[in-house]
């Protein structure tokens, strides 16, 4: 299953230090001594190792005191904590029970079995696949006399290790003692084995080659796959036409070091247990009828499973001819006792950070008292809890760790993500789910099935699924991994960073009063609303392509070919994007923003050109500021689902007779609204320029052109440090650039929505960033614009007075009016009464927690109360706070009830300077400002301007 570095190292970290300091000398003076082994026997392996840079994989010290291969990028690890141990075991194995192939020429072709034999005391051939560590070379030359060896290694790091950890000098002087000719394959996947072994068959008379797989490989595998199913057809075994293309399917993944490596463990069919299988299959009927469906129709095709030669149950995948387990009991046993000692929380809350324009928000300046107590108390206690709010496993498997956590916890709500079907249709010959879904049902818990699938729909299952709890449960949710998968493991860190970009830019109590303020000023000030049938009208604009233009680097790019169909079709600048197509003489149709702080004001003043922009229409949400839309010709909106502002003017127009569309993915970068805009309305040809979403350089992150850079071509902040270097995404005309956390929630959305309108939209994707599936790539030269295209001018004045309600002022009053500050007023007095309940034991904390998510759902249904839409994000957010402080106290009551009463000081005062502001002023604009875009902050750190 699991092997990780931190399952290895010693938990007091003097210890550990005190452990690689002794080990570093025995490493610097055994590669000394190895290099120049190697000059004298193998001097072609030399270079290789100076030259060779480190990419994937390394050696660490285990707690132990010997080293292990760790794969940097995962932090796996290939060995147990004894490496010497387990290789001298698995040697004597191999001597025990050889795997072959025959060479012979008159035998017909045998089945994919591995036959073995005892090793014989002299050998003639010993293929090796896999060096790892090496020890093994060393340990089999004990114990056998083998005329010719030949290894087989892919990865040229795991030379870099073995020269690092064994003893090639002794390693040198015994072959040399038993007359062994050593061939290191160095880069060499075997997938030219066919060639080997008619040069090995040519220079001496071989019947029999014997086969030591140190470990799995995709190609590897799939060479061994074939030698053995044609296993004494010596003509299909040196047919060097043959092709492997390896294993690539996440079926089929294997670690480099799992079960039955060998490949000699004699296995049997298991007994199953049909009665255990039937019962969990109609609790599957009675529960999850749609599983049940899928299930029973299902046929294994990569696991099957197994008895291993210790007579315990496996998982089998016959054409690797490899195990899932070395020991099931242990290593379930194994990985819920360092989860529940170490449970990997997402901290979500703990590192949440928020832009350092908004800090005067009371939100965000309430926050910052928060975190440190949040951090400090999380920190004293890292056992998972006896009840969990919320849990993520990803991986059944066999499903016997599934049984031994819920053994022993109490789960709330369970995610269960299973993209294999092979291994929950196993499962359930093992454990009792039957029992585990009628104790859930019982105990009014929720178990959620997710299977099938590569995993690339859980951000958006899940996301469905936690909104039906509460959003704040994301923040008090456990990750459990249950085993490494490639493509699982990139799913798993995508969804991490997914659900802190939800939660931070949840809509807290700032952003609704702001956003309900500047929805009431947009109406006063005739800013014009999309009619909600808009879509269904016959509208000449569709006619005309779209240009939707970002600020990516790829924007330098293409400036020469915006100037030159600028006046054919439509261009839509995005955010930042203003100021340098401004730079360049180019003059977009429309300027779209998506914030509605301030900052807007400043970015957009960059410009400084007000006739340029008062020649622009302004492209936005409502909420906008009203300072912002100023500066523009005209403001055309769209409401935002699930905005607090929304609910409260929207449904009011409707009543009176003006029905105003709604956008659903108009978040979290400003092309996501012009994209999702201009689906709504209806346009059917989209081109994307600069909309890069990532880069290559993270010193090249926007165009040069934009507010993002000096006049001089330097950064006006270091991009890296405020944001990191990004992590590697598939490029839209290159292999792979760099994206971020926000800008990959932004390509997912966008592809939700491409996929959600079909056929009704072609887009194109002329941007050098990353690739956004449904959006075709294609370069800009070759770009064939329509040759008839309408009078743009005529077109877009239709638009604007068909598609759009023209003046809503006068409704502004009446809707607002509907607010009622005497509710509200009356609301938080009992509100803030409640929370002055004192509070001793976690349990008490835990029930004022429910009383409170109560109160708040009792003032959602109170006409005319904006408490509930001011206060409900506010109060997800401190919710997660209390109960993972609750849940986490264990017998350290006092401090964390200390803890905890601070808290709710916090909250207490957050309650009221909210309620004392807004009843003040409950029209008042957001006043962020970044006039400053070119300075630094006060305590001389870079300003964080996004």
């Amino acid at each position: 299953m699991l092997k990780y570095i931190n399952y290895q190292l010693d938990t007091d970290d003097t210890r550990q230090a005190k452990l690689e300091r002794d080990i570093s000398a025995q490493i610097n003076q055994r590669f000394k001594a190895n290099m120049s082994a190697f000059a004298q026997h193998i001097p072609s392996v030399v270079p290789m190792i100076e030259q060779h840079a480190i990419q994937q994989y390394s050696v660490f010290c285990t707690r132990q005191g010997e080293l292990n291969i760790v794969d940097f990028a995962t932090g796996r690890v290939w060995y147990s904590e004894t490496p010497f141990a387990e290789v001298a075991d698995e040697v004597q194995s191999f001597c025990a029970q050889a795997p072959y192939i025959d060479l012979s020429a008159d035998k017909a072709a045998g089945s994919n079995s591995w036959p073995t034999e005892p090793l014989p005391a002299q050998v003639d051939v010993v293929l090796m696949f896999g060096l790892g560590l090496g020890y093994q070379l060393n340990e089999l030359l004990q114990n056998a006399r083998v005329k010719y060896l030949v290894v087989y290694e892919p990865n040229l790091d795991t030379l870099l290790c073995t020269v690092q950890a064994n003893d090639w000098v002794q390693l040198f002087d015994t072959a040399a003692a038993l007359g062994t000719q050593i061939f290191l394959q160095l880069g060499n996947d075997a997938s030219r084995l066919a060639e080997d072994l008619t040069e090995l068959s040519a220079a001496a008379p071989i019947n029999r080659v014997y086969v030591y797989r140190h470990c799995f490989h995709p190609v590897m595998d799939s060479v061994l796959q074939h030698v053995f199913e044609h296993s004494g057809d010596k003509t299909n075994l040196t047919d060097s036409r043959q092709h492997f293309d390896g294993y690539q399917h996440f079926y089929d993944y294997v670690a480099e070091r799992n079960g039955n490596v060998l490949g000699n463990q004699q296995l049997q069919s298991m007994a199953k247990d049909v009665a255990k299988y039937e019962r969990n299959m109609a609790a599957l009927k009675q529960f999850y009828p749609q599983v049940y469906k899928v299930i029973s129709q299902h046929q294994p095709k990569h696991w099957q499973l197994c008895q291993d030669s210790n007579h315990k149950i496996n998982l089998f995948h016959s054409k690797r001819n490899a195990l899932f387990y070395q020991d099931i009991e242990l290593e379930s046993a194994g990985l819920v006792d360092y989860f529940v000692n170490h449970p990997y929380q997402d901290d979500v809350i703990l590192g949440q950070k928020f832009s350092y324009k908004l800090r005067h928000y009371l939100h965000f300046s309430q926050m910052l008292k928060i975190q440190p107590i949040l951090t400090r108390a999380l920190k004293k206690r890292s056992r998972l809890p006896d009840t969990i709010e919320s849990l993520i496993i990803f991986g059944i498997a066999s499903g016997r760790h599934i049984e031994l956590l819920l053994q022993q916890h109490q789960v709330i709500n369970l995610y269960i993500c299973e993209p294999n079907l092979d291994f929950f249709f196993a499962s359930l010959y093992v454990i009792d789910w039957a029992s585990i879904f009628t104790q859930a049902e019982e105990g009014n818990k929720r178990i959620y099935l997710n299977l099938g699938g590569d995993g690339s729909q859980y951000f958006y299952d899940l996301m469905a699924q936690f909104y039906k709890v509460g959003a704040y449960s994301i923040a008090n949710t456990y990750l459990l991994s249950a085993y490494f998968n490639g493509t699982m493991q990139k799913t798993i860190n995508d969804l991490r960073s997914e659900l802190k970009v939800v939660l931070a830019i949840g809509e807290y109590y700032d952003h609704a009063r702001f956003g309900i303020a500047h929805t009431y000023h947009s109406l006063k000030q005739q800013h014009k609303y999309l009619k909600h049938d808009a879509p269904k009208m016959n509208l000449a604009v569709r006619q005309l392509p779209v240009f939707i233009v970002g600020n990516g680097p790829s924007l330098d790019q293409v400036y020469d070919y915006l100037k030159q169909y600028q006046h054919n079709v439509i261009i839509i600048s995005c955010g930042t994007a203003l100021k340098a197509l401004h730079s360049h003489g180019i003059k977009p149709d429309f300027h779209a923003e998506v914030e509605q702080n301030r900052a807007t004001f400043d970015w957009v003043s960059q410009v400084n050109d007000p006739e340029y922009l008062a020649d622009i229409s302004l492209l936005s949400v409502n909420g906008i500021h009203p300072d912002t839309a100023s500066l523009f010709k005209q403001t055309l909106l769209c409401f935002k689902e699930g905005e607090a502002s929304t609910y409260v003017f929207q449904p009011s127009l409707d009543k009176l007779g003006y029905h105003t569309a709604a956008l659903a993915y108009a978040y979290p970068t400003v092309t996501n609204l012009v994209v999702n805009f201009m689906l709504k309305l209806g346009q059917p040809l989209l081109y994307l320029f600069g909309v890069d979403l990532g880069y290559v350089d993270v010193n090249y992150h926007h165009s040069r052109s934009s507010a993002y850079y000096k006049q001089d071509g330097k950064q006006i902040y270091n991009y890296q440090d405020v944001h990191g270097g990004g992590v590697v995404a598939t490029g839209n005309f290159r292999p792979a650039v760099f994206t971020k956390p926000e800008f990959d929630v932004s390509r997912k959305l966008l592809e939700q929505a491409i996929k959600e309108h079909g056929t009704q939209c072609e887009v194109y994707n002329c941007s050098d960033g990353v690739k956004i599936a449904g959006a075709t790539a294609l370069q800009p030269d070759n770009i064939l614009l329509p040759t008839s295209l309408p009078d743009k001018a005529t077109v877009l004045s239709q638009l604007f007075d068909a598609a759009f309600h023209p003046d809503l002022s006068e409704q502004a009053d009446k809707i607002f009016s509907k607010l009622d500050m005497g509710k509200f007023a009356e609301s938080l007095t009992r509100w803030q009464l409640m929370v002055e309940a004192e509070v001793d034991t976690p349990e008490q904390v835990m029930q004022l927690i429910a009383e409170q998510w109560a109160f708040v759902r009792s003032i959602a249904t109170s006409e005319g109360n904006p408490a509930y839409l001011l206060f409900h994000g506010s109060t997800n957010y401190i919710s997660a706070v209390l109960t993972k402080l609750a849940v986490s106290a264990g017998a350290d009551v006092e401090n964390y009830m200390a803890d905890i009463t601070k808290v709710l000081e916090n909250w207490r005062e957050y309650i009221k300077l909210g309620a004392e502001a807004y009843l003040a002023q409950p029209l008042a604009t957001d006043q962020v400002y970044v006039h400053y875009l070119y300075g630094k902050r006060a305590d001389g750190k870079p300003l964080i301007t996004e």
